[in-house]
């Protein structure tokens, strides 16, 4: 594998569920690492609802391999949030390809 694809620097976040007072579950994101990583549009479309128009972008990111990237992470690139839909462990542990999706953080 060609490290020089590895240009993006990301920051990975992992979600940490908790509980409030009434009992309701709350996602919270904390920093795990940042990471060079590269990045490439698979697809790109939109999709029209009466609320208006929802653009929908899948994104692959290429990085190195890492036991504590789960489902429960998110990357964060130039101000956007990527919510990992697909992890495929490349080699043996050597690189992981990960599909996302834009994603609206709400904090």
């Amino acid at each position: 594998m060609n490290t020089n694809l590895l240009n993006k620097n990301i920051i990975i976040e992992k979600e940490t569920t908790s509980v409030n007072e009434v009992g309701t579950p709350v996602e919270t994101y904390s920093f795990l690492k940042e990471s060079y990583a590269g990045m490439t549009l698979r697809s790109g479309t939109t999709q029209y609802t009466g609320d208006g128009a929802l653009p929908y972008n899948n994104i692959e990111f290429l990085l190195r391999y890492d036991h504590r990237i789960t489902y429960k992470c998110r990357f964060k690139y130039d101000d956007q949030y990527y919510k990992i839909k697909h992890i495929h462990v490349v080699g043996r542990e050597d690189w992981m390809q990960i599909q996302c999706i834009v994603w609206e953080a709400d904090d």
